[in-house]
Parts: C-alpha cells; sequence; structure tokens
C-alpha cells in the first residue's frame, strides 16, 4: 500500500435499526421504521495518525467506530482495510482482520468479564487465534502488563480488584496482544478521573509510537481531541459535517455545529469569564425521522433564507420556528387568549372574530417585530388555523419562507478542510459582507 494510501477507507457507510420489524408488526401490516444511527459517512485514516471523531451524546460516533470494525454489521456503504473491502472478509481472511483492527471500549468496568482473571482477558485474544504456545501466551500477558504501567505478578487478579484506570490499562493490554495495526478508542477516559485521563492518554501516545498504531479516537471532550488527535471529524446525527487539521478545525472552525461545540468548551483564561456563550436552540432531532436537508438547519443560527427576503437571522428563525410548530401540529388552539374566547376546536371561529384571533396567537407565538409584507404573510397563514387549516398554513409559510437549506442536503467536499455547509458551496466567507445571502 502507498504511504499516501489511507489504512482505512470508509465510504457511505450506513448502519440503521429497524423498529416495528417483528414477524408479529408485518403480520399486523405495521411500517417498519429505520433508526439512522450512521447515514453515509465517508472518512480516511491514514497510517500512524490519530483520527478523532467529535459529537453530541446519541449522534452515531460508537456505532461508527464498531460497523466500521465490523462488530456491526453495516446496513451499506463500504469499508476498506489495507485495499481490502472489510465486508468481503470471511473465514481465515476475517479472523486476520480482527487480529490487525482492535477495539478499547469506553466502560472499564463492563468490558472486562468479572469472572476471568485479568491474565485470561488478555490471553484471550492469543487462544482465540492460536498463537504461541501456553508458556509463551503467559510470558506474553505479562509483558504487555508491565507496558501498560502494571505488575506482572496480578495476571491470577480478578477485574474488581483493580480501580478504573487500572482497568482500562488491562482493557488497553488486552487489544495489544495480537500487535494491531489500527485500534478504535470508544470514549477511553471518559468513565475515569480527571488526573488518571491524562495518564491513559500518556500512555496510548506511548503505545502509538512504540508501536507505529493507527487511531479512531471516539470523544466528546474537545480538550482530549485537542491534545492527543492530528485531525478531527465532526459528527452530528449520524453524518460527517466538517473534517480537519486538529489546530485548524480549533482555530478556524467553519461548519457552525464546529462552532457551536467550541463554544461550549469552559475556558480556563480569567479574561474570558465576562463572554456571552451562545448555546444552540432546540432539541437534537430524532435520527427516526431527520430534517431533510441540512440536518443542523433546525437548530442552527445561520440558516440562509430565500434571496429575495429582507429579513435578519433572529426574525427568519422565529419564523421557521413558528412554522415547524406548524407543520408539527404542536400549537394549542383549544383556548386562544386569556380567557379561552378562542377555540376554533368547537366549530371553528366567526370571520368577524378571526383578526382578534390571529393577533392573539400571533402574540403568543412570535416575540420578535417583522417587516409589514412578513406581518401579512404570517397573518394569512395564523388565520388558516381558525378552521384548523393546519396544511394550508404551513404552505403558505414553506412557500414564502422555505430555505436552501432544507431543500438541499450540502455535501463533503473535497480539500484540507472540507465542511458539508451550503454557507461554503461557493468558496467564499459566509460572514463577508459582500455575501448577498446574509
Amino acid at each position: 500500500m502507498s504511504i499516501d494510501e489511507p489504512l482505512v477507507r470508509v465510504e457511505d457507510l450506513e448502519k440503521y435499526f429497524w423498529e416495528n420489524d417483528s414477524i408479529v408488526d408485518r403480520l399486523f401490516g405495521d411500517e417498519a421504521v429505520p433508526v439512522r444511527a450512521v447515514d453515509g459517512v465517508s472518512l480516511d485514516i491514514y497510517r500512524g495518525e490519530t483520527l478523532g471523531l467529535v459529537g453530541e451524546s446519541g449522534c452515531g460516533k460508537s456505532t461508527a467506530g464498531e460497523t466500521i470494525l465490523r462488530l456491526q454489521e453495516p446496513t451499506d456503504g463500504r469499508v476498506e482495510f489495507d485495499g481490502e473491502p472489510v465486508a468481503e472478509l470471511s473465514g481465515s481472511d476475517l479472523q486476520a482482520f480482527r487480529s490487525e483492527s482492535q477495539i478499547v471500549f469506553q466502560d472499564p468496568f463492563s468490558s472486562l468479564d468479572p469472572r476471568m482473571t485479568v491474565g485470561s482477558i488478555i490471553r484471550q485474544p492469543l487462544d482465540i487465534h492460536g498463537v504461541g504456545t501456553t508458556e509463551q501466551r503467559r510470558e506474553r500477558v505479562r509483558e504487555l502488563l508491565e507496558r501498560v504501567g502494571l505488575a506482572a505478578d496480578q495476571l491470577d487478579r480478578y477485574p474488581h480488584e483493580f480501580s478504573g484506570g487500572q482497568r482500562q490499562r488491562i482493557g488497553i493490554a488486552r487489544a495489544l496482544a495480537l500487535e494491531p495495526d489500527f485500534i478504535v478508542l470508544d470514549e477511553p477516559t471518559s468513565a475515569l478521573d480527571v488526573s488518571v485521563q491524562a495518564q491513559v492518554l500518556n500512555l496510548l501516545d506511548d503505545l502509538q509510537n512504540e508501536f507505529d498504531l493507527t487511531y479512531l479516537l471516539i470523544s466528546h471532550d474537545l480538550s482530549v481531541i485537542r491534545h492527543v488527535c492530528d485531525r478531527v471529524a465532526v459528527m452530528y446525527l449520524g453524518e460527517i459535517v466538517e473534517v480537519g487539521p486538529v489546530e485548524a478545525l480549533f482555530e478556524d472552525p467553519k461548519h457552525p455545529y464546529t462552532q457551536a461545540l467550541l463554544e461550549s468548551v469552559p475556558r480556563a483564561s480569567t479574561d474570558e469569564r465576562e463572554r456571552d456563550r451562545e448555546t444552540l436552540a432546540g432539541d437534537v432531532p430524532s435520527p427516526r425521522d431527520p430534517p431533510s436537508g441540512c440536518r443542523f438547519r433546525t437548530r442552527c443560527p445561520n440558516v440562509i433564507p430565500p434571496d429575495e427576503l429582507d429579513l435578519d437571522q433572529q426574525a427568519y428563525r422565529a419564523i421557521m420556528t413558528l412554522r415547524e410548530r406548524v407543520e408539527r401540529r404542536d400549537i394549542s388552539l383549544e383556548s386562544v387568549g386569556d380567557d379561552g374566547q378562542f377555540d376554533p376546536t368547537s366549530g371553528g371561529i366567526p370571520e368577524e372574530d378571526i383578526p382578534e384571533f390571529v393577533e392573539t396567537l400571533r402574540t403568543r407565538l412570535l416575540d420578535t417585530d417583522l417587516p409589514p409584507r412578513h406581518d401579512r404573510i404570517v397573518d394569512e397563514a395564523l388565520a388558516e388555523l381558525a378552521d384548523e387549516n393546519w396544511d394550508e398554513a404551513a404552505t403558505r409559510l414553506r412557500e414564502a419562507y422555505e430555505s436552501v437549506c432544507e431543500r438541499k442536503q450540502p455535501t463533503l467536499e473535497n480539500g484540507d478542510h472540507p465542511v458539508a455547509c451550503h454557507l461554503y458551496t461557493d468558496g467564499s466567507d459566509p460572514f463577508a459582507e459582500t455575501n448577498p445571502q446574509l
């Protein structure tokens, strides 16, 4: 393999989990619903590097790592290891891949069998792959224990006799037993005390240099990522939205989601104690029904309005939030007004009362002033709710305010620092004064 070729190449990887897919569900005609845990992930991991994979909890990071190793069978896509397609491996070829790629799990308390001694846990990969004689395996276990900072005479002890940091060292020793080339580190320090985290990270760094290891480090701790990684991939709701060299990504984050993640990191400097931190709006959408187009658009502070609109981001965001509530029918119409004088659910609102109903509803749902043109469009949509015409109200708002962010899915473009965001599709600075969209 060429030195410029990735050791691990991931192309359009998908992993779906299906609900309502049992025999009983099919008998009753229930439609299977996919949970899109990993949805079109593409990554290159080069020999000897550490690639960080970051994102909020539940974004699909761990599932992606397990699917790359084929601990989970992929729904679609392609994973190549050293040029070989992993999904097509079987028999001795699959066993060889298992010996060359390993994982260190997040929880050192549940990832070790409490009924097995430490020596048996570390020796198990050697037993499965038939490496060496019994004495050679025992000697290999003693060497690994010492290499990860534990005493060789502890091999007959059980996991409950060790601290959390020591258990994670045991997990690392197990992963090293077969001398792999590639290791997925799934939140390897998140369950450990801060003082122990640094020791484990330093150990992983030393082992990488000593054994020429390649790491995929999955973490939500951005300080760990910056300290350890060479490149970083940012994941949101099953998709990669930005990839770049670690310093470039931390110093010049491009995707609004990456910017929000970095903004949320606590600062140690007292100079920044008065800074205003802008937190993300809204909740993470469900992977069962992700938003169309850009999946981050429901929380993004920089959604692109249609070109002809003369609206600032705050006003446009408020209208988009209103529209989303109308589409979800997430507005109570049973008692509109202080004394509940308007109730469309009891037969509609008399025509002469519709203007007052609209004004009352609008005051409740919108907390920003709009230019007259947009006041009129919003009022026309809310008037449809006087007769519970939800679809008509949603259509009116969609026709006026639909964004490219929801019509078209952004792609992760090529380059040293690609980003999947419509703000960058023309290669310009999205925050420059000359940008007509913002």
